[in-house]
């Protein structure tokens, strides 16, 4: 079997984010890292939804990297009920209900384009559990994670087989998205005092 040049890039991405995934599941495991259920669950549904308009736009063999994260972060919001965090907010159910109200319209529109920007804007919603989780508990997500995570959306900017602005803002997005909360969380936890990085000694 012959693999192409975006195959490949897609191949690449989905061993960077099972890299990605083996280092949250191992800090989940040591007990320094608590997932926020909300995020988990609606970030594998909003790339659900991502995965299949990236497939109406051609996005080649990136829409299967983005499957294989969809199905990896519903498994971590199942664990995320039992292990994670459970301190919900107002706002935390405000913006699981806001992403379950917004995740539907998707379906109302043919363009796929609409659908994608719309996606994004509930994708952003989705880290506000997380990001007000990680202001007070920096030390309980760890940014080297989300580093790799936002390598793995770089590695899929080259597995679009026809690369235009549409096919490549959703990886982008994610990938923009995903290193900027690792340098949130490597600031809060400077500014808290927290060692940099889950891999480093406390002080």
């Amino acid at each position: 079997m012959v693999f192409d040049q975006y195959t490949i890039f897609a191949i690449a991405a989905v061993v960077l984010a099972t890299a990605r995934y083996g280092t949250y599941f191992y800090t989940i495991h040591q007990g320094q890292t608590k997932p926020h259920a909300f995020s988990w669950l609606l970030w594998g549904m909003v790339t659900g939804v991502g995965t299949l308009a990236q497939f109406d736009l051609n996005g080649g063999p990136s829409a299967y990297a983005l499957a294989f994260v969809s199905i990896t972060c519903l498994m971590i919001a199942v664990l995320s009920f039992f292990i994670g965090e459970r301190d919900y907010t107002k706002s935390d159910w405000f913006a699981l209900v806001a992403c379950f109200i917004a995740v539907p319209l998707w379906q109302v529109t043919n363009n796929p384009l609409i659908a994608l920007v719309l996606i994004m804007v509930i994708d952003a919603l989705t880290y506000w559990p997380t990001i007000r989780k990680s202001f007070h508990k920096p030390d309980t997500e760890p940014p080297i994670s989300y580093g790799f995570a936002g390598m793995r959306y770089f590695l899929m900017l080259f597995a679009v087989p026809d690369p235009t602005w549409q096919t490549l803002m959703y990886p982008f997005f994610l990938m923009i998205t995903d290193w900027g909360f690792a340098i949130y969380i490597v600031i809060r936890r400077w500014q808290m005092g927290y060692p940099l990085h889950e891999y480093s000694k406390p002080k």
